[in-house]
């Protein structure tokens, strides 16, 4: 009788224990929780400020080389009309003829503009350059708080829609992968076709803003 009594004391003193052992568990999850939270809530929300958003409707979006003509050297390109495209190409190295373009500023037009070759050398025969017109967003953006903020968790919407990362719009890429106080970034947003649009947002770590497109 007194084996089982010990037996049974003892049983339950394990049990009491455990049960002790569990509650020190949770009671260190949940301050470890609040601590967190308490931690989290003293870290200042980052502040951005778009400072200009353009909406450009007749931005030269693509090309083609109809003709690439002859003679050429490495070069760059401009249009006819006023509008601010501009462009670098380089040449095949045999025909001189022009094999790629890179565009440095899209511009914007009301109708085609007229692709030309800017101070050509003599004795070429002349290339033959379309383009096509869209839609493309060029905005700037400054970090005006005093916290570092990861680019990639950067997101932008266009009247709500789904949101992209500003890391993949940044004209020219970004040399950080960080944005840091006081510091301005161009983004251009390409791929809209022919769309338009009428406000610009951002959002990031319960931070947001919006902005009307001119």
């Amino acid at each position: 009788m007194g084996a089982s009594v010990g037996i049974g004391g003892l049983i339950v003193g394990t049990s009491m224990l455990v049960v002790f052992a569990l509650a020190v568990s949770v009671i260190d999850i949940r301050m470890d929780s609040s601590l967190e939270t308490l931690e989290s809530a003293n870290e200042p929300l980052p502040i951005l400020t778009i400072d200009s958003a353009d909406l450009w409707e007749g931005a030269v979006v693509s090309w083609t080389i109809v003709d690439p003509g002859a003679n050429y050297v490495n070069g760059t390109l401009s249009t006819v009309e006023p509008g601010g495209f501009t462009a670098t190409f380089t040449v095949d190295d045999i025909t001189g003829g022009i094999d790629n373009v890179v565009i440095t500023n899209h511009g914007n037009y009301s109708s085609t503009p007229t692709i030309q070759v800017d101070s050509p050398p003599l004795g070429v025969t002349t290339a033959d350059i379309d383009v096509d017109l869209g839609t493309i967003i060029d905005a700037e953006i400054s970090n005006t708080g005093p916290t570092v903020i990861p680019i990639n968790e950067i997101w932008l919407f266009l009247d709500g829609a789904e949101p992209k990362r500003l890391s993949s719009m940044i004209f020219p890429a970004p040399t950080s992968a960080n944005m840091y106080s006081g510091e301005t970034l161009t983004l251009q947003w390409r791929g809209l076709g022919t769309d338009t649009f009428d406000t610009i947002a951002l959002s990031s770590h319960g931070y947001n803003i919006a902005r009307a497109l001119d």
